[in-house]
């Protein structure tokens, strides 16, 4: 059995809590949040741009408003941590060098040299460092991913990303429309597609990006934005944005032309996942089921059990999102492209 210390209480970390209620080998020992109604015995529902939010029974669980009196009382295996980003990099490092396994929500920081404080961290203790980057295990992006690397796609031509919402109404204190704690959408929310695209293409060449503001009222552009991945080979564009009007529903979707057909995911469509191919009849592929949340928890689980670090999702490729959305920051800017070093 893992036992887990959960660490923010909001919207995500309501997820994380209702999701290692599903899985066999975890429980939650301790709860901690700065808010003590978050953390109280019947804590209220905090809603969020996808799923539905549900009161959580935290009266089986420890309760903390300090972190370090949780990592001081409490045997822990892993330490996961949901807080607002800006305070992702000093309470990873701190349970790190307290001899603590840690799964931090993503982006994995703030700002580069946050990262590297975690990378470091993560070597010098020995522990495990986990970074949330839940597209990487959602099933249909899994499945494309598979299918570009297994050939049935083909060649692949261009590659459209998109990720839409409403204003983050939710987040408390209002830190996610505060672009120096959070970076805006450009870096909480367009993340999830620049690291897909990452992992599954590589590295661009280049960056040209457009951004806008819409709600955030000093620079840096990032409400609104669009970027191009300048490979040397397919055309690769992701647009990700929370200025949607508050009545527009939650979406994400992609659509990849190969040369053997087109794949795509769509909630304007039924079915929402399908391909296309230039010989024969469309068909849905086959995904895992669950969703990216329940299926990244379950992963870094199984890798704390087994003592066995893993390859999904490195720190250093976490890392290297982060530098390649600075570089959209970058390009946004300058309003010209920019290399990727």
């Amino acid at each position: 059995m893992v036992r887990v210390g959960l660490v923010g209480l909001g919207f995500m970390g309501q997820n994380h809590f209702n999701i290692y209620g599903t899985i066999d080998n975890a429980q939650v020992v301790a709860v901690c949040d700065r808010d003590p109604e978050r953390v109280a015995d019947a804590a209220a529902p905090v809603g969020g741009n996808i799923g539905d939010a549900q009161p959580l029974d935290l009266s089986a669980q420890a309760h903390y408003t300090c972190i370090n009196e949780m990592l001081a009382n409490e045997q822990l295996d892993v330490v996961d941590i949901c807080t607002p980003t800006h305070l992702h990099s000093q309470m990873t490092v701190k349970a790190l060098e307290q001899g603590f396994n840690v799964i931090c929500e993503k982006p994995m920081a703030r700002a580069l040299e946050q990262c590297d404080a975690m990378i470091s961290a993560a070597s010098a203790s020995g522990k495990m460092l986990f970074i949330a980057q839940c597209i990487r295990f959602w099933p249909e992006y899994e499945a494309l991913a598979a299918m570009v690397n297994d050939g049935r796609l083909g060649k692949v031509v261009s590659a459209r990303f998109t990720r839409q919402s409403p204003p983050p109404t939710w987040a408390s204190d209002g830190w996610l429309s505060d672009t120096s704690l959070s970076g805006g959408a450009m870096l909480d929310l367009h993340i999830h597609d620049v690291d897909f695209i990452l992992s599954t293409f590589g590295k661009p060449k280049a960056v040209l990006t457009r951004a806008s503001n819409l709600i955030t009222e000093q620079p840096p552009l990032v409400d609104h934005v669009v970027t191009q991945y300048i490979y040397d080979g397919p055309a690769c564009v992701a647009e990700g944005t929370w200025v949607m009007p508050g009545t527009f529903p939650f979406e994400m979707g992609f659509q990849v032309l190969g040369e053997k057909g087109l794949l795509e995911f769509t909630g304007a469509k039924d079915p929402a996942f399908r391909f296309y191919p230039f010989d024969g009849e469309p068909y849905t592929p086959e995904v895992a089921a669950g969703t990216g949340y329940d299926r990244e928890l379950a992963y870094f689980l199984s890798c704390i059990e087994s003592g066995t670090a893993g390859d999904r999702v490195t720190p250093e490729s976490a890392r290297d999102s982060v530098k390649l959305v600075m570089a959209e920051f970058e390009s946004a800017a300058c309003g010209g492209i920019v290399e990727v070093c």
